[in-house]
């Protein structure tokens, strides 16, 4: 049996994303310390032992800031966030990644950090454009967030969006 997974289609206003992204501050925020808490919160909040936030730039997923993965960056390609970040309005959950036709065959599956469960709260610009997610990563299986779980998952996102805007 051949295992697949779909790649993130890139949105229709991608040059526009794109801009968003080059001017969020995000890019340049690497190492800063109020995205390391905000990270960290993140997993401690799902029991995770993994997170990151998450930007989805060119051709790569960038991570400012992350915890566990052990990573800075994986190939866009890869990217589960590239998928959360197509509907800007709504988190995204994949309670088991194996199981999931659009991630079964992923890389980060398949290999190293071997991801089962992911959520994801949508980062978004000002001028609505996405720039990629915060996200909660583990190597087990888990339940669908609860919704006291997504509100506080989209608080932090909110900070950190505050927060590269600041770095700028």
């Amino acid at each position: 049996m051949t295992i697949f997974y779909s790649p993130a289609r890139r949105p229709d206003d991608e040059a526009e994303r794109q801009r968003a992204v080059d001017h969020s501050g995000f890019l340049d925020a690497g190492g800063d310390a109020t995205l390391a808490e905000i990270v960290r919160e993140a997993a401690a909040l799902f029991g995770t032992p993994m997170a990151a936030i998450s930007i989805v730039d060119r051709d790569r997923q960038w991570f400012p800031a992350e915890f566990g993965i052990g990573s800075s960056e994986t190939p866009r390609t890869a990217s589960f966030c590239a998928h959360a970040m197509l509907d800007p309005d709504r988190p995204m959950s994949v309670p088991d990644a194996a199981a999931d036709d659009r991630f079964a065959g992923n890389p980060l599956v398949l290999a190293g950090p071997q991801i089962r469960y992911y959520a994801g709260f949508p980062l978004v610009a000002a001028g609505g454009q996405p720039l990629g997610a915060l996200c909660v990563l583990d190597r087990v299986s888990g339940p669908a967030p609860t919704q006291a779980q997504i509100l506080a998952l989209g608080v932090l996102a909110r900070r950190a969006i505050d927060r590269a805007a600041a770095l700028r």
